[in-house]
């Protein structure tokens, strides 16, 4: 009990530390001795009052929760919440309004605590940002699988191993095959419906368009290693890359693959737009 109360106390301190309150800031709720002998692991406060103490300083139950250890963290939340924010280029104090402090969003970004779902719903509001996007880049839209070929067919490109660029060009090609049949079958399915049900439908059949997408773009881009694409083909690819609005590793891979078959003014408009948003 007393390791416990030690470590509410060392979390309670990290917490007052990083919002910048002093002992005397807490006192009309909790005197100085009373916060020290708690920050020592020496006595505890009942979660009352330690709700109050949170709630004045900017936090929530839940964050302390979290940063002490007694809740889990799944830290990929924060880690491409700080993707998004970043490339959008939103600064740390945009979403005050909210209720997220830029301490509490360090602290998420971090991979220190979770924010509650509709406050990150709210975040991405603000940003303009769909929430499936968001979901859908949670959920491994850009998955390992996808790195892996990319980094791989980089290596290809430089060496110009034409056999194994096809090997994973007919490969990949069946997958993208696979994708479309499913999405054809689900279109025949959504349409007799409730809206309740056709709508969760319409979200699968968005994810299956990009899995799709991904797949045909990841063929091309194996195909580009070994031979010019035509004019339909770079049309794809340009479609994709227009499409894009958060710019992650497997994305910026297909530029870099693709750049040298692509119209130059297509390049350069993509490079200034991200220099513009410094993204």
């Amino acid at each position: 009990m007393k390791q416990k109360s030690q470590n509410y106390g060392t979390c309670f301190k990290e917490l007052r530390q990083l919002a910048g309150f002093k002992y005397k800031d807490l006192e009309s709720i909790i005197s100085k001795n009373g916060i020290v002998r708690f920050e020592n692991g020496t006595s505890n406060i009942s979660f009352e009052r330690l709700a109050e103490l949170l709630k004045f300083m900017g936090y929530t139950l839940s964050d302390f929760m979290y940063l002490s250890g007694e809740s889990r963290v799944d830290e990929v939340y924060g880690e491409k919440f700080h993707i998004i924010r970043y490339q959008q280029g939103y600064r740390d104090d945009f979403f005050i309004p909210v209720g997220v402090n830029p301490v509490r969003l360090r602290l998420f970004e971090s991979g220190k605590i979770l924010l509650p779902y509709d406050v990150i719903d709210a975040m991405l509001g603000l940003m303009h940002v769909p929430e499936q996007d968001f979901s859908y880049i949670i959920n491994g839209s850009k998955d390992d699988y996808f790195i892996h070929y990319v980094n791989w067919l980089d290596i290809i490109q430089q060496t110009e191993d034409v056999k194994t660029a096809k090997i994973i060009e007919d490969e990949v090609h069946q997958y993208a095959n696979y994708q479309e049949i499913k999405l054809t079958i689900l279109e025949e399915e959504v349409k007799p419906l409730a809206y309740s049900d056709e709508w969760l439908e319409l979200h699968s059949q968005e994810r299956l368009t990009r899995q799709y997408t991904d797949y045909r773009v990841l063929e091309l881009t194996a195909k580009a290693c070994h031979q010019i694409l035509n004019d339909e083909e770079v049309t794809e690819i340009s479609d994709f890359l227009f499409g894009i609005e958060l710019w992650l590793e497997y994305s910026l891979g297909i530029l870099a693959l693709n750049a040298w078959q692509l119209p130059y003014s297509l390049v350069y408009a993509i490079i200034s737009d991200i220099n513009l948003h410094e993204k």
